[in-house]
């Protein structure tokens, strides 16, 4: 009687023994740049146990920008990427990959940034000056070039100098070689602070609505594990939600992955937290203004439908 007893329990144990010995997910997710906040989250959702509760093992990927991350999906050492928004465009290059969430939409991590001492107090001061971008086909030339359009004085509004990485962006700026560098908001933080230098417009308030970030997933994740797509992105907003209302836990998480100050990485959660997309969604102000970006960044020759570039079918339903 007693072994049998022993072995009922044992049987009614069984489903929780196995439920609680179920294996998580492994993702790799890579991430086109370390020193990111938006990117940054990605680490703040490991730390938190947002992806662990929802059932994810995450391995994180940095890369050194976002050609890598395509070269990641496209040998498929990475499940899914954290990029810049017009790498959509590489799709219809080849890309095996889909776009599956916009992650922000208004480039506000980026910033205008002129010497502390120097003679431009507003944006109107820019005109005809030397501008630093790390290369002349990249991303911070497009928002100068925005810029001079907002402004009124067209595409050659400032004349752009490449300087090859940011570095020595920030060196030209500081031996006055350029009068201004499009350079990020945490370095013009820190810069500020110590009277170096300062930024005198943020990028997110004058160029048009733009897919800046974006989430992509390969085709073979896609095709296979449609359901683990569908629960990492709502895993990836719950995790939105989680930073948004734990200030103090995201700067702590965040200050290995970003290594600045923790009042340098409180300044920018309050500048940028609350400018992350919460639910994916592609907005259509943003989404009709990247078909003109992607030609203009050099990654097609005419205008793409980008309509077919992008699928909100994983999604969290409203």
């Amino acid at each position: 009687m007693r072994r049998w007893q022993s072995a009922a329990l044992a049987l009614l144990l069984l489903p929780l023994v196995l439920g609680s010995a179920k294996a998580e997910d492994k993702l790799r997710v890579g991430k086109a740049i370390q020193n990111s906040f938006p990117f940054g989250l990605l680490d703040v959702g490991i730390g938190s146990g947002v992806f662990k509760q929802n059932g994810f093992d995450i391995t994180p990927v940095t890369f050194s920008g976002a050609a890598r991350v395509q070269q990641a999906l496209t040998s498929n050492d990475i499940d899914i990427g954290l990029s810049t928004g017009q790498d959509m465009g590489f799709i219809l290059k080849g890309l095996p990959a889909m776009t599956i969430a916009a992650l922000s939409n208004a480039p506000f991590e980026s910033v205008m940034v002129v010497s502390w001492d120097g003679p431009i107090k507003q944006v109107a001061d820019l005109k005809g000056k030397k501008v630093a971008v790390s290369n002349l086909r990249g991303y911070p030339r497009w928002l100068v070039i925005e810029l001079s359009k907002h402004e009124g004085w067209g595409e050659n509004g400032m004349e752009l100098v490449a300087t090859g990485a940011q570095p020595a962006s920030i060196a030209a700026l500081k031996t006055h070689q350029v009068d201004a560098w499009a350079g990020d908001v945490g370095t013009a933080i820190e810069m500020a602070e110590a009277h170096e230098a300062r930024a005198v417009v943020n990028f997110g308030d004058v160029v048009p609505p733009f897919m800046n970030t974006a989430m992509y997933a390969t085709n073979i994740l896609i095709q296979q594990h449609p359901d683990i797509v569908r629960r990492f992105v709502k895993a990836w907003f719950e995790n939105i939600a989680w930073a948004r209302g734990q200030k103090a836990e995201t700067v702590k998480l965040l200050q290995p992955v970003l290594n600045l100050k923790p009042e340098t990485i409180g300044a920018i959660y309050d500048q940028l937290m609350f400018k992350q997309a919460t639910d994916g969604r592609f907005d259509a102000a943003a989404m009709k203004t990247m078909p003109r970006a992607i030609v203009e960044l050099g990654i097609l020759d005419s205008e793409p439908d980008v309509s077919k570039l992008y699928t909100e079918a994983f999604l969290p339903k409203r």
